[in-house]
């Protein structure tokens, strides 16, 4: 077999087993390696199978369109494929047979070759490819992987990760197999790895997820280290795709979120950020925060914050400092009296249930950001973030 058709089978591998069915809820295999030096056949390749290069383009646009209105994806292009390759690695690398199956000291190798092809993907550069990034990882930290047990009077077969041998367990002479099934959450497993081996995949996986700012802002729960980074500000300068982000937050849960990006408003870098940068990570939490409000009946405190926590409550601040701002005029005008009642009376309740000094430390960040002037010149389905 030539070099060629060992990486038309290594592309088919990638994309009709793991990247199809990651995106359309199917059962993702992984099988050999993936070198960075694969991304230059890669990235001109063709899929073999023309239906799983269709569910994947509409499986993505169907996502990533559900946060902000987009023409097309950018599928298949180098960006998504190295992401695909450093998912389908970080995956593999989960298997407990690996070092059996290949030269000891593989998995290592493997673990380096995620960080060089993450470090090869560029900063998304238009509104279809960050939301296209976030389609295709979203999925990623909700892999579990199948564990089976069968025994008989006589037997006991481990299929880890692997289909059961239907031949060998309906014969006869076996007996009768009882099976047991166990479901392991793909973070459970890389932890495994991490404590058994040290190869620091959590952290890599982090990485990964940078490289995909809407999925880091929506999986911040995975990103204790969040920051407001130049790539992240730069999506969220795009509208629609903050106020999608922000409903998303709000709709897998509010109280996720809040620690994190209450963190990263108290880091010391962002409050030198330009007035613009500050003002597109503050807006993120006035949205998430007034799209909360306006969906939970009633002036009350927010549900399952919890205020005692100084993020949570910096976090929780920015609603009341919009309000309280004249700079911010435009963005309470947009509500109409009856919402702007309930907020206001939100806002009273917040300002007082705050920890001390909280509200007086968030208050000089809105005063200083400032929204930029629209740019009526950009595409509305393609922004350039």
């Amino acid at each position: 077999m030539s070099d060629g058709d060992k990486l038309q089978r290594q592309f088919d591998a990638l994309v009709i087993g793991f990247v199809a069915p990651l995106v359309t809820g199917g059962m993702v295999t992984v099988d050999r390696p993936l070198a960075p030096g694969a991304i230059t056949y890669f990235e001109h390749a063709t899929s073999t199978d023309s239906l799983a290069d269709h569910e994947i383009y509409d499986q993505l646009h169907r996502h990533a369109s559900s946060l902000a209105p987009i023409r097309n994806v950018p599928w298949p292009d180098r960006d998504l494929i190295l992401l695909a390759m450093a998912s389908y690695d970080l995956v593999l690398i989960t298997d407990p047979k690996l070092d059996r199956l290949f030269a000891r000291g593989h998995r290592e190798r493997i673990a380096d070759w995620v960080a060089e092809i993450i470090e090869a993907v560029a900063p998304p550069n238009t509104r279809a490819d960050a939301l296209a990034r976030h389609a295709l990882l979203d999925p990623l930290p909700a892999l579990r992987r199948k564990d089976v047990v069968a025994k008989s009077w006589a037997y006991t077969y481990r299929f880890i990760g692997r289909p059961t041998n239907s031949g060998l367990l309906t014969r006869p002479v076996m007996g009768d197999f009882r099976k047991q099934e166990n479901l392991i959450d793909v973070e459970a497993l890389w932890a495994k790895v991490d404590a058994e081996a040290g190869l620091a995949t959590l952290s890599r996986l982090r990485q990964l997820l940078s490289r995909s700012p809407v999925t880091e802002l929506l999986r911040l729960d995975l990103c204790e280290r969040f920051r407001f980074g130049l790539a992240t500000l730069a999506v969220l300068s795009d509208d629609a795709i903050r106020g999608g982000i922000a409903r998303e937050i709000v709709a897998r849960g509010e109280w996720k979120a809040a620690p994190r990006l209450g963190r990263a408003l108290g880091d010391p870098i962002l409050q030198h950020a330009p007035p613009a940068h500050l003002y597109y990570a503050l807006a993120l939490c006035f949205e998430s925060q007034m799209t909360a409000t306006l969906d939970v009946p009633g002036p009350g405190l927010p549900d399952h914050l919890d205020l005692s926590d100084r993020d949570v409550a910096r976090y929780a601040a920015v609603l009341p400092a919009f309000f309280d701002d004249e700079t911010m005029l435009d963005e309470v005008r947009a509500f109409d009296d009856d919402d702007r009642g309930v907020v206001q009376e939100r806002c009273a309740r917040l300002a007082s249930a705050l920890p001390p000094g909280v509200l007086d430390e968030v208050a000089p960040l809105v005063r200083r950001c400032q929204r930029p002037a629209p740019r009526s010149s950009a595409p509305l389905p393609e922004v350039r973030p």
